[in-house]
């Protein structure tokens, strides 16, 4: 077996009928029939999708009646087949094909979006160029999304989330993993300060369509869908193919079809994620994969060693923790001060010398006004001296003590609530 034939790609081949009907039994018999080793994704009316392994020579593979692969069956060849019992079948898109695509999407939308680049022209009825009635100021359909973030940060950036999205944020904190958990119909992006707070694992669950999850880590950010594989159905039973090595191809074919594992492998994130156990959630259910919707984007999530009750509480909604909410930038900033390097500092280091001196003072503010009449105290005597270094020095000390003692008396305040 030559390397080219080894080395193939899984197409997403759309399979139609001209009489509208349901083409999915006719098409999985004809697929059968040959043997390819191919899967169902399911239907929509007269169209149905099917993975397809095609080499790069424009072989399709299959089996022999020794269950060893084959590569004698071209891709035009089967389409010939499909041709013959009166279904089409589009096996990826020629350069012509895009090209074609590409004039009828600018046909039947290029006077919106024309319409869009000009900002005296009127945009209010863009339905009657083929576009969403409901959109917002940018031009696109606006669509609410539940969006779960965990990850290593503290309560510092639950604050600034909902000062960027204008929605609440309901923080929870579990071991060295945190949740924040808002629903926004805008942009969101996930803040960080640094390294510490990685991975960074932003599940959306949108309110209509497929959940999707971005996770961030040292090698980039990778984009995944856990649900998009869950009903793909091989053709062919696998546990019946009696060459281990077809079986396995035919096997790994249909669990790497959507890359998750290449895409995790490439965030490096080692021992810190259970690969293993992520690709088991995104496989096909009759493959072995995780069983149920919401099911399958819980095990993705644990899967980076984030704690059972975190997850469910991002998921399900039933967290009981602290809530922000939008309060302007300049007390957003007020806010961030006041919380200190306690909520600035990533949970997997709060027991780091600084982290901990800080937690023990926010507990004892009266110990952390003394320090501070005490540093107002020192500044001022600097001031004094006849050392224009040292005045500066003074000045400073003073400044930063008067803004601590703010900071203190507040803390002070907020405990006695």
């Amino acid at each position: 077996m030559s390397e080219e034939q080894i080395a193939f790609h899984v197409s997403y081949a759309l399979v139609e009928s001209a009489e509208g009907e349901d083409p999915t039994a006719v098409a999985s018999e004809l697929l059968r029939a040959e043997r390819v080793l191919a899967a169902s994704r399911g239907s929509d009316g007269g169209e149905a999708v099917f993975l397809i392994p095609v080499t790069e020579s424009g072989a399709v593979v299959s089996l022999d009646a020794d269950d060893r692969l084959r590569f004698d069956l071209s891709a035009l060849a089967l389409q010939q087949k499909f041709d013959d019992a009166g279904l089409t079948l589009h096996l990826g898109a020629s350069d012509d094909a895009l090209e074609e695509v590409d004039q009828e999407l600018d046909e039947q939308f290029g006077a919106a979006f024309e319409q869009l680049d000009d900002p005296a022209a009127a945009s209010e009825d863009l339905g009657g160029f083929g576009m969403p009635d409901s959109v917002d100021d940018d031009g696109f359909a606006v669509q609410p999304v539940t969006v779960a973030e965990f990850s290593r940060r503290g309560p510092w950036g639950a604050r600034i989330t909902a000062q960027i999205t204008g929605a609440d944020v309901e923080y929870v904190e579990t071991e060295t993993w945190s949740l924040y958990r808002y629903a926004t119909g805008g942009t969101h992006l996930a803040v960080t300060s640094g390294r510490a707070d990685n991975p960074i694992i932003e599940v959306n669950l949108p309110e209509h369509g497929e959940a999707w999850i971005e996770v961030t880590a040292d090698g980039g950010t990778g984009m995944f869908w856990p649900n998009i594989e869950r009903f793909t159905q091989p053709l062919l039973d696998v546990d019946t193919i009696a060459v281990p090595q077809s079986a396995e191809v035919y096997r790994r074919m249909l669990l790497e079809a959507d890359g998750t594992g290449d895409e995790l492998r490439g965030l490096r994130l080692g021992v810190a994620l259970d690969i293993d156990a992520a690709v088991r959630a995104c496989a096909p259910e009759a493959l072995g994969g995780t069983v149920g919707e919401l099911e399958r984007i819980g095990a993705f999530v644990a899967a980076f060693g984030v704690p059972a009750s975190l997850v469910a509480a991002g998921i399900d909604g039933n967290g009981a923790g602290q809530r922000y909410a939008p309060r302007g930038w300049p007390r957003t900033v007020i806010d961030l001060a006041v919380g200190g390097v306690a909520e600035l500092t990533a949970l997997t280091r709060r027991e780091r010398p600084l982290a901990r001196a800080a937690r023990f003072l926010r507990e004892r503010p009266a110990l952390g006004a003394a320090i501070s009449v005490a540093e107002f105290t020192a500044g001022v005597a600097a001031g004094r001296s006849r050392s224009a270094a040292t005045r500066g020095i003074g000045v400073l000390m003073v400044c930063d003590a008067i803004i601590d003692l703010a900071i203190w008396v507040r803390r002070s305040r907020a405990r006695g609530h």
